[in-house]
């Protein structure tokens, strides 16, 4: 977004500098901003974990994104790295051991941000890391969301008002992404297993996420709650997997729950006549607060 001089003007003057705003550059905009944000305590959030003994690679070109999640991880005990493009990254990810990477697509090169994915990915799969890959970028493009998924990242953060809190929830929270970037999956408590997905359409997916669901029931797990928030294609021909994993949760005792769905999805389980059977919430935490409820 471009600002006018009255906006640069008034960045400066919020962050109590003197400022020819004629001859003013991106980093003297970035540098006002963290004074801003330094005033008004941008990261008091409450925290109760600690995260201490990881460390983190944050790679951005930004000051202002360097200095937010420097910040962030510091509240948390991670000790951070910096790189401000793709070559240093490269260099400081052969240089240490991290526990995860912080990427930001818009590097002075925009396709090195898809590349640096790539040649992350390539080497935790030779067992050289075994950080996860959080992409944080302000775009909410799904094209480019999927794509960066389909990499073999752990999570993408959109710059939306609550960024900073998903990040820490993604940190603080035990979750694991199936060998083939399928899906992720999260224990919410030693009866219930949460899936998370991109994409819903894709039979690979299916058999991928029965094959897990059947392997957790026989290991004890009997609830299941799927997070469709995201999923945003879904060919109703698919509504079969619903009846499934429906049929597996509750032969074992236990239930299925939907997350978010689309109306695309609610429209596919009316048909197969499953609306109303198959409850559908907001959130994990409501999930987990109707299964206490059911089992009394």
């Amino acid at each position: 977004m471009e600002l006018s001089k009255e906006q640069i003007k008034k960045i400066f003057e919020l962050a109590d500098k003197t400022q020819d705003i004629n001859e003013v550059t991106e980093t003297d905009i970035s540098r006002a901003l963290i004074e801003i944000e330094r005033k008004l305590n941008f990261f008091n959030v409450d925290v109760n974990f600690k995260a201490e003994h990881k460390n983190a690679l944050i790679v951005d070109d930004l000051e202002l994104s360097l200095y937010q999640l420097n910040q962030l991880m510091k509240k948390v005990g991670v000790r951070t790295f910096v790189a401000r493009n793709k070559e240093d990254a490269k260099a400081e990810i052969l240089r240490h051991s991290f526990d995860y990477l912080f990427l930001d697509l818009f590097l002075p090169d925009f396709e090195d941000g898809f590349s640096l994915i790539k040649e992350a990915v390539e080497l935790k799969k030779r067992g050289n890391q075994h950080y996860k890959i959080i992409v944080i970028s302000g775009s909410d493009d799904k094209t480019m969301i999927d794509k960066c998924y389909e990499l073999g990242i752990d999570n993408y953060v959109t710059k939306s008002e609550n960024w900073h809190t998903d990040i820490l929830k993604f940190i603080n929270t035990p979750a694991t992404q199936n060998e083939n970037g399928l899906f992720q999956k999260e224990i919410l408590n030693d009866k219930t297993i949460s899936y998370t997905f991109r994409r819903f359409n894709d039979k690979k997916i299916f058999d991928s996420l029965l094959a897990d669901i059947n392997s957790a029931v026989l290991e004890g797990t009997v609830n299941v709650t799927l997070n469709l928030e995201k999923a945003v294609v879904f060919d109703p021909d698919n509504t079969y997997i619903f009846a499934e994993i429906y049929k597996t949760c509750t032969n074992a005792g236990g239930l299925l729950l939907l997350i978010h769905p689309s109306e695309k999805i609610q429209n596919a389980l009316a048909s197969a006549f499953l609306e109303g059977v198959i409850p559908v919430l907001n959130s994990n935490e409501k999930a987990l607060e109707y299964i206490s409820k059911i089992n009394g």
